[in-house]
C-alpha cells in the first residue's frame, strides 16, 4: 500500500508504536505516526494504556489500506511491557523500528509537586523508555540491527509557559 506521496521505504518493516493511540479524536503524534508508517509499507503494532483509543488509528490505517494489530501496554511495568513485545514478535516475527511516544507532565514545581507524583513523572517519561528498550533491544541485536526513536517534548529544552518538572 502506498500512497501518491509515499516512498515505500518502510515496505516490510515491522513498526512497535507506543501511544499510537490519542487522548481524542484527530491527530496526536502517536496517531500520526502509526498512520504514516503504515503509509510508507510498515506493519504496524501500536499500543496505549486505553485500547479504545485506538479506534480511530485503526480506521485511519485500514482506510489507508494498511496493516495494524494492537494491544495494551502499561509501559512503566516490565512485565506488561514484556507481554508487548511478545505480542508483536507473535504477530509479525519481528520488530524492526520501535518509537517510544509515551510521556506527559504534571503541574508544578519541587516545592508544590509531591514525591509519588515525582516518581510518577519519572517512571513515565524515562522508566517507560528505559522498558521498552531492555525488552525489545534483544530481539535487534538477534535480527541483525534496528532503529529506535525516542520523543519527547520541547518543555524539556526550554520554558514553554507552564511550571512543569
Amino acid at each position: 500500500m502506498t500512497t501518491s506521496s509515499s516512498s515505500g521505504r518502510l515496505a516490510g518493516k515491522v513498526a512497535l508504536i507506543t501511544g499510537a493511540g490519542s487522548v481524542g479524536p484527530g491527530w496526536g503524534n502517536g496517531r500520526a505516526m502509526a498512520v504514516r508508517f503504515a503509509e510508507e509499507g510498515a506493519l504496524v503494532f501500536g499500543v496505549d494504556r486505553e485500547i479504545d483509543r485506538m479506534a480511530e488509528t485503526a480506521q485511519r490505517i485500514a482506510d489507508a489500506g494498511g496493516r495494524f494489530a494492537s494491544g495494551t501496554c502499561d509501559v512503566t511495568s516490565s512485565e506488561s511491557v514484556a507481554a508487548m513485545v511478545a505480542s508483536c514478535v507473535a504477530e509479525y516475527g519481528r520488530i524492526d523500528i520501535l518509537v517510544n511516544n509515551v510521556g506527559g507532565s504534571a503541574k508544578g514545581g519541587p516545592v508544590e509537586m509531591s514525591e509519588a507524583v515525582w516518581d510518577a513523572q519519572v517512571d513515565h517519561n524515562l522508566k517507560s523508555v528505559f522498558l521498552t528498550c531492555k525488552h525489545v533491544l534483544p530481539h535487534m541485536l538477534a535480527q541483525g540491527g534496528g532503529a529506535i526513536v525516542n520523543l519527547s517534548s520541547t518543555s524539556g529544552m526550554r520554558w514553554t509557559g507552564a511550571a512543569q518538572i
